[in-house]
């Protein structure tokens, strides 16, 4: 059909246009299941986790120890201080997420300000490494020292060997040579920690992030509800700030926290005058 003979074009009608507004971070973070309900423990099953963390289980605690004077009350006030967690409703307040990773972001400033060194690793790099390649970038703006060293090991790992430990762009992995290997257990962290200059700070995951508190270090720990330990120690403001996440889905997921991290200043602002 010639184009002078086709119908007038008919625009919808203002009333019927519906302006539906752009999602919240907060709403991403639910929709890709990093935080809310979805992907969750049970209300039973963490209600047992909690209990097993407050009685010393190793199997709960992952690296750390047991934490003397733990009460329940104590366990489940740390859960809901830094997951937003009730017995009722077991899931990750987003909005605790994005609270956490400013306070992150402002610890890491402030040791970059002062020439400190950041060690960055992640038990989970099919899902976080992205993530931490973006903690990686803020570091090093803000002037910090990133340890990226090469290769280490033969060591065992997670009960097989040979493993190394390998960096990606100052990301510590393990590695068995050809692929990067999650890990689950803390013999990579505690050799991790052993190899390396004592740093300032520790932006980690899972056991590394545990084995680096347990050592004395100031850590920056992604974490779940699943390995919910160091909740305790983040909510009574000692050396630990817990970005409360799950640590297993795509890194795609990640994105709105990555986009946050790459808008803060990597330096403070100037007190205004």
């Amino acid at each position: 059909m010639k184009a002078r003979n086709r119908p007038p074009r008919l625009e919808p009608h203002p009333a019927a246009v519906h302006h539906v507004p752009p999602a919240t971070p907060e709403q991403l973070l639910e929709r890709a299941k990093v935080a809310g309900g979805a992907g969750a423990p049970g209300r039973t099953e963490l209600r047992r986790f909690v209990e097993r963390i407050v009685a010393g289980d190793r199997s709960a605690l992952g690296e750390l120890l047991p934490i003397r004077g733990l009460t329940i009350l104590d366990a489940w006030a740390a859960f809901t201080e830094v997951f937003g967690a009730i017995p009722e409703t077991p899931a990750i307040d987003a909005a605790r997420t994005f609270a956490a990773v400013r306070r992150s972001a402002a610890r890491i400033r402030a040791v970059g300000a002062a020439g400190g060194r950041i060690a960055v690793a992640t038990a989970a790099p099919a899902s976080l490494l992205p993530l931490h390649l973006a903690f990686v970038r803020l570091a090093r703006a803000a002037g910090a020292d990133v340890p990226d060293l090469a290769d280490v090991g033969p060591i065992r790992a997670d009960g097989r060997s040979p493993r190394f430990l390998r960096w990606v762009d100052g990301v510590a992995a393990v590695t068995d040579g050809h692929a990067l290997c999650a890990t689950g257990d803390g013999e990579a962290a505690r050799e991790w920690l052993f190899i390396l200059p004592r740093p300032a700070l520790v932006v980690a995951d899972g056991p590394f992030a545990e084995v680096a508190w347990e050592a004395g270090v100031e850590v920056v720990a992604l974490a779940g509800l699943d390995r919910g330990g160091l909740a305790v120690a983040a909510a009574r403001g000692e050396r630990c700030t817990l970005v409360p996440l799950r640590t297993d889905r795509a890194p795609r997921a990640y994105s709105s926290v990555i986009s946050g991290l790459e808008s803060m200043p990597a330096r403070p602002s100037p007190p205004e005058m």
